[in-house]
């Protein structure tokens, strides 16, 4: 347990170090967009250091840092669905293979189905953390995961020749 603010402080800044790259992956894999993903990051990173003083566990701040970012991401999406459309951005997955079907297959689908399966897969998050990132029950984050995969084999089975 972390016992003094100093010592809150500065295990917030390294969680933030830590996972900074996780959290614009997370946030670029609901708007598409790198500008709007730093915005989401910054405005979560900012929400999350108000909030320090009253986070339960310290200890798990790279989770809530991913929550904040989760949070402050679909918030952006909802204000720029409403003022335009989100462009569209094929290449979602920094650091996947740009020719990859798999990646271009994962930017389509919904977004729902796309943040469980990337905090799974590419952030390797339990399907705990994933329920509590995303506040739903963990066999929402289950039964989305296998639709998800259930719908990428579908559509890559059609790709065979």
């Amino acid at each position: 347990m972390i016992e003094t603010e100093r010592t809150r402080e500065e295990a917030f800044v390294a969680a933030v170090r830590e996972c900074r790259h996780r959290l614009f992956r997370v946030a670029l894999s609901i708007l598409r967009s790198p500008e709007d993903a730093e915005d989401a990051v910054s405005e979560a990173t900012e929400a999350a250091w108000k909030a320090l003083p009253r986070v339960r566990e310290p200890e798990r701040l790279d989770t809530y840092l991913t929550r904040c970012t989760v949070n402050a991401a679909r918030k952006l999406y909802r204000k720029r669905k409403k003022a335009e459309p989100v462009a569209e951005n094929a290449e979602m997955i920094p650091e996947a293979d740009s020719g990859a079907p798999v990646s271009e297959y994962v930017s389509g689908l919904k977004e729902k189905y796309r943040t469980p399966l990337i905090l799974k897969f590419q952030e390797n998050l339990r399907e705990e953390d994933i329920a509590e990132i995303l506040h739903v029950p963990r066999g929402t984050v289950s039964a989305r995961i296998t639709r998800a995969l259930r719908m990428l084999r579908i559509e890559l089975e059609e790709e065979e020749p």
